[in-house]
């Protein structure tokens, strides 16, 4: 495990995102708050494109010149994580084989609130990109069993020749209310309540959500090697 004091300095150096501008839209600064609540939305008709941020001189605004090549379409589903000023931060993630994930603002009145859904239905393997895998089963008295790997460097095939893929894992068994699901790791490796062993930054910490067709999870980079992250929105599928 990482000493605890560099646990801030980790997340603030390796992810970017975490210690982002205010007008920042990733996923490690949206959801990694103690009051995120990431929600389902969906894409008005018509094109819609995803906008570029402060980075881009001028931007965020809705001209030609703010407009990223990324798109949606009608009945694409997002996860709204935040919102600046008039734009939303949305995550998209496609299905397999890629299961590509794109996270960027969209202008909020193109976005209308998704038709409800169940999210009693945890059962399956969840994909983000090439690095990113949960597996989860029924377990007894309504609990799921919670396997991941997850990876960076993985599709760089030079860090793959010399061995420099670093990893990570989480496991445990827990039970979800509401939608949601939240644990620590244990000394053994299992699950262990979320806020358990408090003050110690070094314990990996993971939150899940169900949105639609969507797994949402958020941790706090401390559930593997350096870089390695569980956060994102995950598609069901192999």
């Amino acid at each position: 495990m990482r000493p605890p004091a560099l646990a801030a300095l980790l997340a603030a150096v390796l992810l970017p995102g975490l210690a982002a501008a205010q007008e920042s839209c990733g996923l490690y600064e949206t959801l990694g708050t103690p009051d995120a609540a990431p929600r389902l939305q969906v894409v008005a008709p018509g094109r819609v494109h995803f906008v570029k941020g402060a980075d881009q001189p001028g931007c965020p605004n809705d001209t030609a010149a703010c407009a990223a090549k990324g798109y949606l379409v009608a009945k694409d589903l997002v996860v709204v994580t935040g919102t600046r000023g008039a734009y939303a931060c949305a995550t998209f993630t496609g299905a397999g084989p890629k299961f590509a994930s794109t996270t960027g603002l969209l202008p909020l009145n193109a976005l209308t609130d998704a038709p409800a859904s169940t999210a009693d239905d945890w059962r399956g393997t969840w994909r983000s990109g090439d690095e990113q895998e949960i597996d989860i089963k029924p377990a007894t008295g309504g609990a799921i069993a919670i396997e991941g790997n997850a990876s960076w460097g993985g599709s760089d095939p030079e860090r793959v020749a010399r061995g420099a893929v670093n990893v990570g894992q989480i496991r445990g068994t827990l039970t979800p209310a509401n939608g949601k699901a939240a644990f620590s790791a244990g000394d053994d490796g299992e699950a262990a309540p979320y806020d358990a062993d408090p003050g110690n930054d070094s314990v990996c910490r993971v939150r899940l959500w169900r949105l639609g067709p969507y797994l949402v999870a958020a941790d706090n980079v401390m559930c593997g090697g350096m870089n390695v992250t569980f956060t994102g929105v995950y598609r069901r599928g192999k």
